[in-house]
């Protein structure tokens, strides 16, 4: 085992902190130079490592890949460990200009042996990564598959099954990237925090992978064959299960408004999971013969006062300064900034930026103070990371749960009191952190005597000293809550889960069950979506984590337009109902929302209604208008401009209008506006409007529209199926024009 000394650690996190900030076009080539020639020398061991010999390894493991980066691209950072961790890592990384796209890669290395940890890869991008993609998911598995058996040829793992699928989430202009995760098998059985993940890019080019390392050489297991049987595990959780009738929050992020459903959940005890060989239940502070009553109890009965109303800057500065304060030896607490804002959820707040300066660098991150009632909205402890952890630290955890419970319940009567009387103590089991120990509470609040999912005061616990470690407040007012009418009966979506149960069995290595180097043999309950199943009480929906219903998509068949129809509707880019027709024309407004969803990432920002004006933008499209986000992002990548003064969101979208849309993503609208020099060889090229002339005859000629018999048809109404092609094509030109519009 390799010890680090306390400095070094310290000046390695350092400089591997400033490495990953600075550009690699910066750095100091002399002084680069000098430190590869040096080589790394780790304390209390002999073990000498130089960029050489990282190269080495790199080229055994990586023989033909990477033609186009020689040594000399290469860098080497110096090596360093994690907290709890002694295994030394060295890292190698590269940046360079190719095609006039900048490449990179990065690559770690870990022990004595030099065995590949991670490595992360962003190629050139060429079409072929573009949907549709060159390689289907099934064939870009074959790739990783094959991956696996070249670094872990002799180690048996098994590929989770995911539900991500070529529809994805990410903008058209990205490149299609396929996910896949493999656990590792002792006996059979997968285990649960050992695993690779891999990623393949749509061309087949493996542009990511990560190890989770094996540090468990003196770790035991329980005897598969000591099992009990599923079928009798599967009884005793069916007998325990019971739906459990909450509230769930659901945002939309690209508005910024919020609906509130009435959702059916299983209890949470049951879904901890069961140990395999005692049939005991699982739960955080070890196992138990018998389930906790899950209780909806309050934080405190009455209301308490808020901590300080109507705070001022200088009072939040100086709540800061009192909370922040450090004893750290060469630390500076440093107030960067206070910025008055408006939260997503509608509150005034303080946004207080924050450093702690030492001699090498400095951390920082941000405190969130609310500004009527004086109290912590979002609060991170970072202390800690500047703390140098003692060789080999192996201390005992202090308090248990129901102690670390009692300082969190301390805290937020302390720092969120006006809060406590809407919020109850935790239904959930309380989370034990093993990276940083500590406990993690989930407060839920309490509406109408139910508790409510995504609206909750989250509290992290230091398990050695009861200091708190983070708070946080997730809380929404002037929401219409629905009344529990017309909804399934708590026998009814009970029912439901007991139909979709099935059983996991794998190993878990669970700190309060033998000891901290044992993994037992754990059944886990899997339902239809997965363990945190959600039901939908009135329609009687699966829900996916977003609040979507799992029901199947309906495929779009199209003589033309099926693929690039069929990746919009499963990427819920288009939304469609059984009235759907492709060849119908579509509304301005809809046109708008899939162009945008699909090329650009559309989150809504509450401070484009204090920064953007209805002057810069459309007489008909308010600042409260559902469109205006959409409006607002379309005018500032250029996509619209507001000449027109109205938008016309329910009227159909002409080709020419089309036209001058995708020019104008293209940033090609100073080249577009000469219409006098363009020449349209079109039988109707006379009915083009002459301000628009331009942008019609760039859009034809780059490819992104298409003439149907040397016809133009420049005011007739875009179908659907026609804007599902042009989408498609004004991504690969984006891309190809480097242009993002995040």
């Amino acid at each position: 085992m390799v010890t680090i000394k306390k400095a070094g650690v310290l000046l390695s996190a350092t400089a591997l902190s400033v490495g990953l900030l600075a550009p690699m076009a910066s750095a100091s080539t002399l002084g680069i130079e000098r430190m590869e020639t040096l080589p790394i020398q780790v304390a209390q061991t002999n073990t000498s490592v130089t960029k050489n010999d990282l190269m080495k390894r790199f080229r055994e493991l990586f023989p033909s890949e990477f033609p186009n980066v020689t040594e000399k691209d290469f860098r080497m950072g110096t090596g360093y460990s994690h907290p709890k961790d002694s295994t030394v890592r060295y890292e190698l990384n590269f940046s360079k200009n190719i095609d006039n796209q900048y490449v990179y890669g990065s690559f770690t290395f870990v022990g004595e042996t030099l065995e590949l940890e991670q490595f992360h890869y962003q190629p050139v991008n060429s079409k072929d990564v573009l949907f549709p993609a060159k390689y289907s998911k099934g064939e870009a598995q074959k790739v990783a598959n094959e991956f696996i058996e070249k670094f872990d040829k002799s180690e048996e793992y098994e590929l989770v099954p995911n539900d991500f699928n070529y529809y994805s989430s990410s903008i058209l202009t990205q490149p299609v990237q396929y996910s896949f995760t493999y656990m590792k098998k002792k006996s059979g059985v997968p285990i649960s925090d050992q695993s690779i993940s891999i990623g393949v890019l749509g061309d087949g080019t493996v542009t990511s992978y990560y190890k989770k390392q094996d540090v468990t050489d003196n770790f035991t297991y329980d005897d598969p064959s000591k099992k009990q049987s599923e079928s009798v595990i599967a009884n005793r959780l069916r007998d325990a299960l019971k739906a459990q009738l909450s509230y769930k929050i659901e945002t939309d992020y690209t508005t910024g408004d919020y609906t509130v459903k009435l959702v059916y959940q299983p209890n949470s005890q049951v879904t901890s999971g069961v140990h395999a060989l005692t049939g005991e239940w699982l739960t955080s502070e070890g196992l138990s013969s018998t389930l906790s009553n899950q209780k909806i109890t309050p934080i405190v009965t009455e209301p308490l006062a808020a901590k300080q109303s109507n705070l001022t800057s200088e009072q939040a500065q100086a709540m800061a300064e009192k909370l922040l304060a450090t004893d750290k030896k060469g630390v500076k607490l440093t107030i960067e900034s206070i910025e008055e804002k408006t939260t997503e959820t509608g509150k005034a707040v303080f946004n207080i930026q924050y450093m702690y300066h030492y001699r090498n660098g400095g951390t920082g991150t941000e405190l969130t103070i609310d500004k009527a009632t004086g109290e912590i909205i979002n609060y991170s402890d970072i202390k800690n990371s500047l703390e140098v952890l003692d060789n080999d630290s192996n201390t005992e955890v202090e308090l248990t749960r129901q102690q670390a419970l009692e300082k969190a319940i301390a805290y937020v009567k302390e720092w969120v009191p006006s809060y406590a009387h809407q919020y109850a103590l935790p239904v959930d089991e309380a989370i034990y952190q093993d990276y940083n120990d500590s406990y993690y509470f989930k407060f839920p609040r309490i509406v109408n005597g139910l508790t409510v999912e995504g609206d909750q005061i989250s509290v992290n616990i230091d398990a050695k000293t009861g200091g708190l470690l983070s708070l946080h407040v997730n809380a929404f007012d002037n929401i219409q809550w629905p009344a529990a009418t017309d909804i399934l009966t708590q026998q009814e979506a009970t029912k439901l889960l007991k139909n979709q149960l099935k059983l996991k069995l794998q190993y878990v290595n669970h700190p309060k069950v033998e000891n901290e180097q044992h993994y037992s043999l754990a059944y886990q309950p899997v339902f239809k979506e997965g363990s945190y199943a959600v039901i939908d009480a009135k329609t009687g929906e699966w829900l996916d984590a977003f609040g979507m219903a799992n029901s199947d998509k309906p495929t779009i068949e199209h003589p033309t337009a099926a693929e690039e129809l069929n990746y919009l509707i499963y990427a819920g880019i288009l939304e469609i109902d059984e009235t759907f027709n492709p060849d119908a024309p579509v509304t301005k407004e809809e046109a708008l929302k899939v162009l945008l969803k699909s090329v650009t990432y559309m989150y809504y920002d509450s401070r484009y209604n204090a920064s953007e004006t209805t002057n810069q933008s459309f007489t008909d499209i308010a600042p409260d208008h559902a469109l205006y986000p959409f409006v607002t992002r379309a005018l500032k990548m250029g996509m619209l401009d507001a000449s027109t003064k109205t938008f016309n969101a329910a009227a159909s979208l002409s080709n020419q209008e089309l036209a001058k849309w995708v020019i104008g993503t293209l940033k090609l609208n100073n080249v577009a506006q000469y219409s006098d020099i363009y020449e349209l060889n079109y039988s109707d090229a006379a009915q083009v409007d002459k301000e628009l002339r331009g942008y019609v005859a760039l859009a034809y000629a780059i490819g992104l529209l298409e003439a149907e018999n040397n016809q133009l048809k420049p005011k007739s109404e875009v179908t659907y199926a026609q804007l599902a092609q042009v989408t498609i094509r004004l991504a690969h030109k984006m891309n190809e024009y480097q242009i993002d519009n995040y």
